[in-house]
């Protein structure tokens, strides 16, 4: 093991700047390559305050003297504690392990205020979704129990962890699943850089077995729900939430997903001369034929006047009508909030609601299989052809006029 050398340096650059007073830093060198670490301090320090002797780097003209060469005392011997425990094990200390020591704070032996300073700063660039639920999963650890030492970390402690998720909390297992995922890493990170005993290590997750089978149950809106909706008058302030609430309105009327609107053509929209509007088009997902007899929803047509392209357009609607999906989701749920629906509702839904509307209201299986444009037989049961007369036959029944949605 190359052993690293510490030293503490004042004005390192040989800087000269009007004021005279300067940074410290830790000089650490590692086989003649040298990196320095920021000491943070209250007040920057003078060529007169500078003494430069161990234990008394700083002379008491300073008025932090005590406070800076205590500080430069504690991140000494934090990286002297590091050295010692990389050479009895004879494994080589690297920079990132040394600053990442040297910028925690708190209880070294502590693995809560790890994974705490594991998010703020990362060895890996995480995404925001990522980071998210190392935090939640940090919050449920601290719930469990307020503190958490390495040595502590065994079969046991995590075994009553999945128990507090899976019984006290009720999570399902893909949600425990995530949250242990982000335990599994932070633990073998602590373990890399010699926190927790390899020892410790052995056979810690075995017994714990996390079915992650999802039982989906399909949310929709009801059609006093759909009326809310559609109801809504939004302030000047919120004005923009408006064009989403329609935009959700047509996922209803044609069970359509967001991106099949976004490729919504107007050669795809038919205006019969019997009947009225109709879609003769495709999905995105799978660019299945769908058939969508747009005339039953008379607010459909309100929307597309509202939000439609210009003649040079081939799209139906003006690409500025859309936002990034993640946003859209967002404003969605704030539209639920406002209109008092209790639900949480994302894109799908709209699709989702769609299909409950025609089967709660009478249309025949293979009718909705047609409308949906739905890939496989399984999906609808009874997926066979079907075309324009028999759409129109198949919903005569179906009179959404009259429930003013």
């Amino acid at each position: 093991m190359d052993i690293p050398q510490i030293a503490v340096v004042w004005n390192w650059r040989n800087q000269d700047n009007i004021s005279g007073d300067y940074s410290i830093h830790l000089r650490i060198t590692i086989n003649r390559v040298s990196k320095y670490y920021k000491i943070q301090i209250p007040k920057k320090v003078s060529r007169e305050e500078w003494s430069g002797k161990d234990d008394a780097w700083v002379k008491p003209s300073h008025p932090f003297a005590f406070e800076i060469n205590n500080k430069i005392t504690e991140k000494k011997m934090l990286v002297h504690d590091l050295i010692k425990k990389y050479y009895y094990l004879n494994k080589p200390l690297s920079f990132p392990v040394i600053f990442r020591q040297l910028k925690r704070r708190g209880d070294a032996n502590s693995f809560l205020e790890f994974m705490q300073h594991y998010i703020i700063d990362p060895p890996e660039k995480l995404q925001e979704n990522t980071l998210k639920k190392y935090e939640t999963c940090l919050k449920h650890l601290s719930k469990f129990r307020s503190s958490i030492y390495f040595n502590e970390i065994d079969q046991t402690l995590i075994q009553d962890f999945f128990k507090y998720l899976q019984v006290t909390l009720k999570l399902g297992g893909p949600t425990i699943k995530k949250y242990f995922d982000a335990l599994k890493k932070v633990i073998k990170v602590a373990r890399r850089e010699n926190y927790i005993d390899a020892t410790q290590m052995e056979f810690l997750f075995a017994d714990i077995k996390i079915s992650t089978k999802r039982m989906t149950k399909r949310i929709y809106l009801e059609t006093d729900e759909i009326k809310k909706w559609k109801a809504l008058v939004f302030s000047e302030e919120k004005k923009y939430l408006e064009r989403d609430r329609d935009i959700f309105l047509f996922q209803i009327y044609t069970g359509y997903y967001y991106k099949d609107l976004q490729i919504f053509k107007k050669d795809q929209l038919i205006d019969d001369e019997e009947f009225g509007f109709f879609i003769v088009g495709e999905r995105d997902k799978n660019g299945n034929e769908t058939i969508i007899p747009l005339f039953k929803f008379p607010y459909a047509m309100t929307v597309i006047k509202k939000y439609g392209s210009d003649k040079s357009s081939l799209l139906i609607f003006k690409k500025e009508t859309f936002i990034e999906e993640q946003a859209y989701n967002r404003n969605l749920k704030e539209i639920a909030a406002m209109a008092g629906i209790a639900k949480t509702i994302y894109n799908k839904v709209g699709r989702h609601t769609n299909a409950q509307l025609w089967v709660r209201y009478g249309a025949e299986r293979p009718i909705i299989s047609k409308m949906l444009g739905h890939q496989k037989e399984e999906t609808t049961r009874h997926y066979f052809s079907v075309n324009l007369p028999e759409i129109v036959e198949g919903t005569r029944k179906v009179d959404f006029k009259r429930l003013g949605i």
